[in-house]
């Protein structure tokens, strides 16, 4: 067992690959208007280099450059259309600046605080004087727009409770005839989020004693609030620095700006008292894809990609439709997973609904649906399927994985001493054994209909005297004309994979007959897709709720016995609700190993805010 916890990292061989690029605020450089330019430099992999230059006008010195976090930095001046620019590093290496356009407008975030967010724009002295808009939306969803006449330069102050959570807005500039000259993505909320706190009970506990966290969850303003939360407590050595990344990481900054994010935790993290800059540094330099406004056909606002019911419409194939069912409500049948079933109307034009209170009734996997007008109707369901899109927007969107390798340790702590309990038992290394078997049934519904079909459609079975019957056309041993002298009880179903003997008699007339074949065959039972079961029954299957998965516990009779309890995991609740006070606890016993533990606790209250909370303690022999 390697011990990571307490290994020094090493760093990242240097890149021969050197990457240094501009990103112009708001998106071009114009000639004349003070303009904010930020940097940032990479090597062959990503991660950050620090930097120092200088920018040259003509040759001559401008101003001077410096990365400030993770290797970027941003720098204010007035290019000219007419004179020519380069930064030139430290490292000896030269780059030009974007083209400068001779007219345009520029986008300058000018002030942010709690309350408002300023913005100056500006455009080439000279330019007729305009309309423009500023539009700020966030997640999809437009949350305000002013609108003015900009002359040489204009003033706009955005309030931010137009803003209703915490992470990216997006602000676009247009022209008069609503064309985007310029955008710029900011950060706001930062405090809007759920407040957690997580104590345990002491700050160590002995082996296999039985303890507790407390967890209170409050809003912003110190509120109580109710919050579902997910809690894990594992062994510190299974804390991975190179990889720190939590809820708040996840939703608001790695699944919505392009690139790999080098630390994403120190953005969120308070004790960094620069990381409001920071972060704004990150969006300038790494923002996400280039907005394409489409004023004719927004985005979707309001309406939910996946709802929480089954939502579909039965009609009749059948051209003999009968007057009494054409335009009537019909009932159909609702299965969940178990066998377990419900019923729901249909109304005249056929749509139906599965309510969520039916769906929580039939949870635990696929729901089934079965028509329960007669087959000469050739009734035939349609299921909105909500899951193709979703799985098609999953392929398109870029894996995320930390930026820093794990691979590379030096001075490895390597326990190689064997787990071993109070009593002296040893506990011995993991044997797996494997076998070919059956691909079994996805739930008890499809393995019923299955059973099903093999009694109904392969009508096979061991005879008194031992023969396999109907296994194959024309092989009876005991045809109608010379029956069984064992009586039919004795009948038994025959083993998959055994031998079994199979006659073929001819019929001569009368009581004559005369054998043609005798054969041994091993028996298989015919396998039916779980396609074809649907069909043969006439269902149709959807996805429905899945049932709440229990990670297991030790109680407290398993906790005294002998056996080594090697556990690193302690704990795992994936939906743990506060009360009414915001509180919450939860217990658990700890296992044999003595060392640090962590416990991580993310969640989010029912207004959609998202927090998270790390607490230590740890584990000792008495």
């Amino acid at each position: 067992m390697k011990n990571i916890a307490r290994s020094e990292v090493m760093e990242n061989p240097k890149d021969t690959i050197f990457r240094f690029e501009t990103f112009p605020e708001g998106g071009n450089l114009v000639s004349g208007l003070s303009s904010k330019l930020a940097f940032k430099a990479t090597d062959g992999k990503g991660n950050p280099v620090s930097v120092e230059g200088t920018i040259y006008e003509d040759d001559k010195f401008l101003c001077g450059i410096k990365s400030v976090h993770d290797g970027m930095g941003t720098v204010s001046f007035t290019p000219l259309a007419n004179k020519k620019y380069k930064i030139e590093l430290k490292n000896g290496k030269s780059y030009p600046l974007p083209g400068i356009h001779s007219q345009g407008m520029v986008l300058n975030l000018r002030k942010q605080d709690k309350e408002h967010l300023d913005f100056v724009l500006s455009q080439t002295k000279g330019l007729p004087h305009r309309q423009i808009y500023l539009l700020g939306q966030m997640r999809g969803m437009i949350c305000c727009m002013a609108k003015g006449i900009l002359k040489d330069s204009l003033k706009i102050s955005i309030p931010l409770e137009n803003f209703p959570y915490q992470g990216i807005a997006e602000f676009t500039l247009f022209d008069s005839s609503m064309q985007p000259v310029a955008e710029r993505l900011v950060y706001v909320h930062p405090q809007k989020k759920l407040y957690i706190t997580a104590e345990p009970e002491k700050t160590s506990f002995t082996i296999r004693e039985k303890a507790s966290i407390k967890i209170k969850t409050t809003d912003e303003k110190g509120n109580p609030v109710r919050a579902n939360l997910g809690i894990s407590v594992y062994d510190r050595a299974y804390n991975n620095p190179a990889d720190p990344v939590n809820i708040l990481t996840y939703c608001y900054l790695s699944s919505q700006i392009r690139g790999r994010i080098c630390n994403p935790t120190y953005y969120f993290d308070e004790k960094n008292s620069d990381r409001k800059e920071a972060l704004d540094l990150l969006l300038l330099t790494q923002g996400w894809r280039r907005y394409v406004w489409n004023a004719v056909e927004p985005d979707c606002q309001g309406q939910p990609f996946l709802t929480d019911e089954i939502n579909g419409m039965q009609t009749l194939k059948s051209k003999k439709k009968d007057k009494q069912n054409e335009g009537a409500e019909q009932l159909i049948q609702v299965f969940g997973a178990e066998g377990n079933s419900q019923f729901i109307w249909t109304d005249s034009t056929g749509r139906f609904m599965v309510d969520p209170d039916k769906m929580k009734a039939l949870q635990g996997g696929y729901v089934y649906l079965k028509p329960m007008l007669s087959k000469e109707f050739k009734p035939a369901l349609e299921l909105v399927d909500y899951f193709p899109l979703i799985d098609s927007i999953k392929k398109n969107r870029p894996q995320y994985y930390p930026m820093e390798e794990l691979s590379h340790y030096k001075k490895e702590q390597i326990l190689d001493l064997p787990v071993i309990s109070s009593d002296s038992t040893i506990l011995l290394n993991e044997v797996t054994i494997t076998a070919k078997g059956h691909k079994p049934f996805r739930d008890k519904m499809m393995g019923r209909l299955d059973s099903l079909a093999q009694i109904n459609l392969n009508y096979t079975y061991v005879c008194g005297c031992g023969y396999l019957q109907n296994y194959k056309p024309d092989y009876n041993a005991h045809p109608w004309w010379k029956p069984c002298h064992i009586s039919s009880d004795k009948r038994t179903t025959p083993i998959e994979g055994k031998q079994y003997e199979i006659v073929k008699f001819k019929h001569l007339g009368g009581n004559q007959f005369s054998l043609i074949d005798k054969q041994t065959v091993v028996y298989h039972a015919n396998h039916y897709s779980e396609e074809e079961l649907l069909r043969m029954n006439n269902l149709w299957r959807t996805k429905g709720y899945y049932g709440k998965r229990e990670f297991y516990q030790p109680d407290e009779v398993d906790i005294q016995l002998s056996t080594p309890d090697a556990r690193n995991t302690l704990l795992w609740a994936p939906s743990v609700i506060t009360d009414e006070k915001g509180e919450a606890e939860v217990h658990f016993y700890c296992s044999d190993i003595n060392t640090g533990f962590i416990g991580i606790v993310e969640g989010v209250d029912g207004n959609g805010l998202l927090g998270n909370a790390k607490c230590e303690f740890r584990v000792i022999r008495k």
